[in-house]
């Protein structure tokens, strides 16, 4: 709920009160929201599902390889489908390029967090995160039969790869909207071109919540 809350202020209906007193400062407890608690609540499930069984490592490398590659599906499909949007628009003339270029209400808000977010990125996320998930566990196929206590089928690592993307990408926007709100490009200086150290992790900050609860299932 922390999270949802942190994303309203990019709600249409709520931008139009971003130099109200009242609404700064909901902005400055929104922050200091994430940063105690989403940043420590994150890292604290990340060390259960670490410390969970003697199957930690595999835990955390599935977390791991779903989230990340989640995050790289969705740059190179966003990238690669708004470049070939983009020289079709060029080929068509100036009425229909305005018409497509009309946003709809999820693309507006993905925009007013972070510029740079399409909707090709996100469905490319949704796509790569059950595929992920799929391909994961295969690699420990031959040197291990006890796959089937937490992998039962395709379906349920398909459903986990989607309910991690899904998670990966709203810790990804809410850590976007601080630094958005907070008028910063960067979360820290510590990794230069990689946003810093936050952007690296806080897509995995969210998805550690839910992959924790998964196993519990």
């Amino acid at each position: 709920s922390g999270i949802l809350l942190r994303l309203l202020p990019h709600l249409p209906m709520c931008q139009q009160k971003v130099k109200s007193v009242e609404y700064n400062l909901y902005l400055t407890i929104q922050h200091y929201q994430f940063g105690l608690l989403y940043l420590s609540i994150g890292f604290h499930f990340l060390l259960q599902i670490a410390v969970s069984d003697d199957r930690g490592a595999y835990h955390i490398g599935n977390l791991l390889f779903v989230v990340w590659m989640s995050d790289t599906g969705a740059l190179i499909f966003g990238r690669v489908m708004k470049s070939i949007t983009t020289r079709r628009q060029q080929q068509q003339n100036q009425a229909e390029s305005k018409h497509n270029n009309q946003k709809g209400f999820v693309l507006e808000c993905l925009q007013s967090i972070s510029p740079g977010k399409t909707m090709y990125g996100l469905f490319g996320a949704i796509i790569t995160g059950p595929i992920s998930a799929i391909l994961y566990p295969m690699a420990f196929a031959s040197s291990s039969n006890e796959l089937s206590e937490v992998d039962n089928t395709l379906a349920q690592r398909a459903m986990l790869g989607f309910i991690l993307a899904i998670a990966g990408i709203i810790g990804d926007l809410a850590e976007s909207s601080v630094k958005r709100l907070s008028t910063k490009k960067d979360s820290g200086k510590l990794l230069p071109g990689h946003g810093g150290v936050v952007d690296r992790f806080d897509s995995l900050l969210s998805s550690a919540v839910v992959y924790y609860y998964w196993m519990s299932l």
